[in-house]
């Protein structure tokens, strides 16, 4: 490593850890008594940006901690996961995996599937665009090529599942929200599908049938297998009107064949 880089390496060891004065000795210049404050100058404003990163792709988990403990949460998961990216919109990727984890949060189990959550909408508003699917050419393929088909998904879908109801933890804590706050946390599966229909990312809840679909589709599983694992956990699966339903929601938005 060279000597330059080594430095870098050292300052940022300072910033987003709270090290022995003498480190910083070795790496700032000037009257000693001046480098621990102006130090805690440029950690002050890492983290501030760091927090701010944070809370702007995780606002629900912010709202269900409250402020105060989401400052805690953010300096923790900076020491444990510094930025490693020059882009800030890749900055906190590993919070879902922190805060399951991270002992003070034990309390609220949900959050870290609500983490995962967030940062699949944090990614679909950044995900590339995609025409809707026409459907008229579906006409094109024989019928003996449809069970291959591999249906692709819009680059901003993600399907989610979780013990927690997801979709609706998220929903009530929206700015906009209006109607009844209250969540329910009976014991069971709930799953949720991340879209991006037209500008605005949404969230929507998934029946088992769907979600095995879906999931299969994510996979890149040909039609026929996908139907298969929609059929095996929801024989009531309805193919036609779900492949209607999501071309016009810009769920599904191209497909190919197997060796095509």
């Amino acid at each position: 490593m060279s000597d330059l880089a080594a430095t870098q390496f050292r300052l940022a060891q300072l910033l987003s850890h709270r090290s022995n004065p003498a480190d910083a000795d070795a790496v700032f210049g000037g009257a000693p008594g001046m480098i621990a404050p102006r130090l805690a100058v440029y950690r002050g404003n890492v983290f501030a940006n760091a927090r701010k990163a944070l809370a702007a792709v995780y606002p629900i988990i912010e709202k269900l901690v409250g402020a105060e403990f989401f400052d805690g949460l953010a300096r923790e998961y900076m020491r444990h996961s510094p930025s490693r990216e020059g882009d800030l919109n890749e900055y906190g990727v590993a919070f879902a995996a922190f805060l399951h984890d991270f002992p003070h949060v034990g309390d609220l189990p949900y959050l870290s599937d609500v983490a995962r959550l967030e940062w699949a909408i944090h990614r679909a508003h950044y995900a590339g665009d995609a025409q809707a699917l026409d459907p008229n050419r579906l006409a094109s393929v024989a019928a003996e090529a449809q069970g291959r088909l591999r249906w692709r998904l819009h680059p901003a879908c993600t399907v989610l599942e979780s013990r927690w109801p997801l979709a609706r933890i998220w929903d009530v804590h929206r700015d906009d929200y209006v109607g009844e706050p209250g969540v329910s946390f009976e014991t069971m599966m709930h799953r949720c599908m991340v879209y991006r229909p037209a500008w605005r990312v949404m969230v929507g809840e998934l029946d088992v049938g769907a979600y095995a679909f879906l999931l299969a589709v994510q996979e890149g599983a040909m039609l026929e297998q996908s139907v298969e694992r929609a059929l095996a956990t929801d024989a009531s699966f309805d193919l036609g009107a779900a492949i209607a339903a999501w071309i016009d929601a810009c769920v599904i938005v191209d497909f190919d064949t197997a060796g095509g």
